[in-house]
């Protein structure tokens, strides 16, 4: 369905009763499974959904290994690749369903069960120790679990999604025989799995976007952790005029890149319980002022188009409270430097702005994703994430 639409029954197989979906892709195809009724683990089909340019959409049934019939499709990126598993009833084998019927068997990759695909066409699995697998060379990369801090030790990892930077969010699993063995992780190139979070028995992050943001379940409750912004429970974060909306707890959630969020919530008040569609009043990430210091005299930062065509250009706006040498440098999702747009320049105080045109410093386009401007004058610091389409 589409905000301020109502709702849209995908259709159904011959012969089927009952439908799941597990993702979509920018260009609204669906994937998941059918099934004759609501048994997917033992009876489910394999089953993508395409619209048909005329506002409803065609299924097709995706198939399975041979001598099998089980199966689903777990994940689809925006070139039309869509993973996930085949099953004799008893096994799971992982899959890419190449077109309906075409099925390649991933299972002497070493992956298991694909939850996660991105547009560089690399995987991420649940196997013990969560795996990227990259269907354009066949390898697969172990990413292991993370360094024991503090005496604890960590067994497993699990993985629950992937972004445009191949950043892994998902969970580490602590060596304990206790309830409380899991803590949100996020895996990034050369800086490995980090911990956001305390041990729970539900812990882990289900989504990240491609500036890092994720979303995750932390004991209870659903928890949003805003790069550049801090950790907050998304249940405080809803701003509305009647009753309370209560998150409820079964799962995170998902974000976008825009930080718009997807939650289960409750209103006892209005008594609607349903799918919650989070949109935040600004696009922003503004640092906190020093202690003691007046907000008004901080600079502001932001962006024009936001988002951004690949191969066009933005216009990075800031005011300043007093002349002086500004620095303004361009982050790619992981941290890593990919362009310096101002260095020591001096800039006179009020409204500045420049143009970066989604290069790096060595003169070539940056890929499709989000980035972060980061502006430092005067001793104070801002960010504005910056999106490439």
């Amino acid at each position: 369905m589409r905000s301020g639409q109502p709702y849209q029954l995908l259709p159904l197989p011959a012969g089927m009763a009952s439908s799941s979906a597990t993702d979509i892709s920018d260009t609204g195809v669906v994937v998941g499974q059918v099934g004759p009724y609501y048994s997917p683990e033992f009876s489910g089909r394999a089953t993508a959904w395409y619209p048909d340019g005329l506002g409803s959409y065609t299924v097709q049934l995706l198939g399975a290994l041979p001598g099998q019939t089980i199966g689903s499709a777990t994940a689809v990126n925006n070139r039309g690749d869509i993973v996930g598993y085949s099953s004799d009833g008893t096994y799971r084998y992982p899959v890419f369903f190449r077109a309906p019927g075409d099925i390649v068997d991933l299972t002497s990759t070493g992956i298991f069960d694909p939850v996660d695909i991105n547009e560089s066409r690399v995987i991420v699995d649940q196997s013990f120790t969560a795996k990227r697998f990259d269907l354009d060379t066949m390898i697969a990369e172990d990413l292991g679990a993370p360094a024991p801090p503090g005496g604890s030790r960590y067994v497993a990892t699990r993985a629950s999604s992937i972004n445009e930077s191949n950043q892994v969010a998902g969970s580490a699993i602590l060596a304990t025989s206790t309830d409380c063995d899991r803590q949100v992780s996020r895996y990034t190139d050369g800086v490995g799995w980090e911990i956001f979070s305390s041990c729970g028995r539900y812990n882990g992050a289900s989504d990240i976007n491609d500036g890092g943001d994720m979303v995750m379940l932390v004991i209870i409750a659903p928890y949003v952790r805003l790069e550049g912004g801090g950790t907050f429970a998304v249940e405080s974060l809803i701003v509305n005029g009647v009753g309370h909306w209560y998150a409820v707890t079964t799962t995170a959630g998902w974000i976008n890149n825009s930080r718009q969020m997807v939650i289960y919530a409750t209103n006892p008040t209005t008594g609607e319980t349903g799918a919650l569609l989070l949109t935040p009043e600004a696009t922003e990430i503004v640092a906190a002022p020093p202690a003691g210091g007046d907000p008004a005299s901080q600079i502001v930062i932001s962006a024009e188009p936001n988002p951004f065509q690949f191969q066009a250009k933005t216009t990075i706006r800031f005011s300043l409270p007093m002349s002086g040498p500004v620095d303004l440098a361009i982050y790619d999702a992981a941290g890593r430097r990919v362009d310096v747009v101002l260095a020591g320049a001096w800039r006179d105080s009020g409204p500045n702005e420049v143009a970066w045109d989604g290069r790096d410093e060595a003169g070539a386009r940056v890929a499709r994703g989000a980035y972060f401007a980061r502006l430092r004058g005067d001793g104070s610091e801002r960010t504005a994430k910056l999106v490439i389409r």
